[in-house]
C-alpha cells in the first residue's frame, strides 16, 4: 500500500477504493461491496433513489468502485460522466451529506449537493450542440401529496421538459401550502396538484395561476397541448 493511501486508509477505510496504485487496487479487488452491507434505513433509501430514476426514465449504472474525496457524504455519491469530451470526462460529482451541518456546529439539515467543472461542462454542451437560452419562468409546476404521487410529480415534469415544457416539481417534501406558495414565488403559469387519486385515475386540475383557468389533463396523453 503506497504511504498516502494508508495514512488516508486510516481515517476513512474507503479511500483505499479510491486509490489507483497497483498495490492498493491489488488489496481493494477482494474487498466487500458496500451496497451489499447496508443498514436498513441505507437500502430503503437507495431502493427508493433507484425507483425514482426509473420512474423518470433516467438511465443509471451502479458504480460500487465510487468514493468521493471529502469524507463528510453519507448514503449515495454520484458522477456525472460524458465520454464525448476525452478521458476526463466527469462533468460533475458528489453526493448527500446529512451531518456536514452538525459537524460545523448548526442544526441537523439534511443536504445534497455537487462540484461542477464549468470548462467540462460548457465542453459538454458544445459537444451535444446544446444551446443555454434565456432564463425564463416555469410553465408548469406539479405538487403532490404523498410518497406515490412524489415520484409520479417526478415523472411527469420530466414527460413535460420531453415536450418542450418548462417543468418543476417539489424536490424537499414541502406541505402543499408550501409547495403553492413557492409555485407562486417562481410565478410558475400552471400549477397542478397531485396525489393519490390523480395518480390512480392519471387525470389532474391544470390551474392557470393568472387566470385562474382550470383544466382537466389526461396524464396520459400529450401535456403541452392540452394546455393550449
Amino acid at each position: 500500500m503506497c504511504p498516502d493511501c494508508k495514512a488516508r486508509f486510516e481515517k476513512n477505510p474507503l479511500r483505499l477504493l479510491d486509490c489507483k496504485e497497483e498495490k492498493c487496487s491489488a488489496i481493494a479487488k477482494n474487498a466487500p461491496v458496500v451496497i451489499e452491507h447496508l443498514c436498513d434505513e441505507c437500502h430503503d433509501h437507495f431502493e427508493g433513489l433507484k425507483k425514482t430514476l426509473d420512474a423518470m426514465g433516467v438511465d443509471y449504472q451502479i458504480n460500487t468502485k465510487i468514493v468521493r474525496g471529502l469524507d463528510y457524504y453519507t448514503k449515495t455519491v454520484f458522477e456525472f460522466v460524458y465520454d464525448g469530451i476525452g478521458s476526463q470526462g466527469t462533468v460533475c460529482g458528489g453526493g448527500r451529506y446529512d451531518g456536514l451541518f452538525e459537524e460545523l456546529g448548526g442544526n441537523h439539515v439534511p443536504a445534497v449537493g455537487f462540484g461542477m467543472g464549468l470548462e467540462r461542462l460548457l465542453l459538454t454542451l458544445e459537444a451535444e450542440g446544446i444551446s443555454l437560452g434565456e432564463d425564463s419562468v416555469p410553465e408548469i409546476f406539479f405538487a403532490n401529496i404523498g410518497e406515490a404521487a412524489k415520484v409520479y410529480a417526478f415523472t411527469l415534469a420530466e414527460k413535460a421538459r420531453a415536450e418542450g415544457l418548462r417543468a418543476q416539481s417539489d424536490l424537499m417534501g414541502r406541505s402543499l401550502k408550501a409547495q403553492m406558495k413557492y409555485a407562486d414565488k417562481i410565478k410558475a403559469v400552471y400549477t397542478v396538484v397531485l396525489g393519490d387519486d390523480e395518480v390512480e385515475k392519471q387525470t389532474a386540475v391544470a390551474k392557470n395561476m393568472l387566470t385562474k383557468e382550470q383544466i382537466t389533463l389526461d396524464l396520459t396523453k400529450p401535456i403541452r397541448e392540452q394546455l393550449k
